[in-house]
């Protein structure tokens, strides 16, 4: 068996407590699917930090030393950060402003990343970022959420990315979401694809994993290390469709569970599986199901 994986949670005066514990279970869970320690997780601050809510948490240890993966999780700027052991770790990732205090640093030049606050000062504060709209972002070693629940999609997304799409998926069966209710999209697990072709399986499970924020044609290929092209040829091979295909079909299965098994409002359920607009929604399930959300629900 390999040497786990450290991934040391660096915390903040006021940090997200939903935030940190939504990564920690993500990482416990892929052990408990695993049956081995393939995450190692320790919580890292100088003394006793206490969290937004108001909960005091120990730490583990005191310094950075010897983590594989760090992650900033902070509530305010403004503070100092090791800046010097944080290039030591093989990935940097920050949620909530602990994404904005990696980008104080310089640790997001050149990279897409997810920060806390108004896109027009944000860009005047940090030129050299790419800022990004989405909940999450994973870009090569640095990955950066909001503050919550996104920190789940954005380990689900590292794992998927460094361990297998497959396992990503088994793990988000395992975890209980309740996004929409009794049920939430990230609950939704795409059926096994050929076992044979991983880069297919992997995008699918991706494509899973995603569905509230719908990953681009480029982002998928570059998440399962292929390029656009060779996915779409795979796609053709095997599905005998292309990866955009599969993705709407994925997307539009999950509106129909959430439709038949919940009660939340028909947008609602649009804007959960990845459609804005409700009329594209509508259009869209129309033509794959041959009847309108509506009339799903009124079935």
């Amino acid at each position: 068996m390999s040497k786990p994986c450290k991934v040391g949670f660096l915390l903040y005066p006021d940090f997200s407590l939903l935030g940190l514990s939504s990564a920690l279970e993500v990482l416990r869970a892929v052990n408990q699917a695993t049956g081995q320690c393939v995450y190692e997780s320790a919580v890292i601050a100088e003394s006793t930090v206490t969290s937004n809510l108001g909960l005091s948490i120990e730490p583990s240890q005191s310094a950075l030393e010897f983590m594989d993966v760090v992650i900033l999780v902070a509530s305010k700027t403004g503070v100092q950060i090791p800046s010097a052991a944080l290039s030591e770790a093989s990935v940097l990732g920050g949620i909530g402003k602990g994404a904005n205090l990696l980008a104080s640093a310089g640790l997001l030049d050149g990279y897409r990343a997810r920060l806390e606050g108004a896109a027009d000062a944000l860009q005047e504060l940090y030129p050299r970022v790419v800022l990004s709209q989405t909940t999450f972002e994973l870009d090569r070693n640095r990955m950066t959420c909001g503050a919550g629940t996104a920190a789940m999609d954005m380990t689900l997304s590292l794992v998927a990315r460094e361990q297998g799409g497959y396992l990503a998926a088994s793990v988000s069966e395992l975890l209980v979401r309740d996004r929409l209710g009794g049920l939430g999209t990230s609950s939704f697990v795409a059926p096994p694809v050929r076992k044979q072709q991983p880069q297919i399986e992997e995008a699918t499970q991706l494509m899973a994993a995603n569905i509230e924020e719908p990953l681009g044609a480029d982002e998928l290929a570059s998440l399962v290390g292929i390029s656009r092209r060779q996915l779409e040829r795979l796609f053709r091979k095997y599905l005998d469709t292309v990866p955009s295909r599969h993705y709407l079909k994925l997307r539009l299965e999950c509106a129909r569970k959430l439709l038949r098994e919940t009660d939340r409002p028909i947008v609602d359920v649009g804007v959960a599986c990845g459609f804005s607009n409700a009329s594209h929604f509508s259009t869209a399930y129309k033509n794959h199901f041959d009847l309108t959300p509506r009339e799903e629900r009124q079935s």
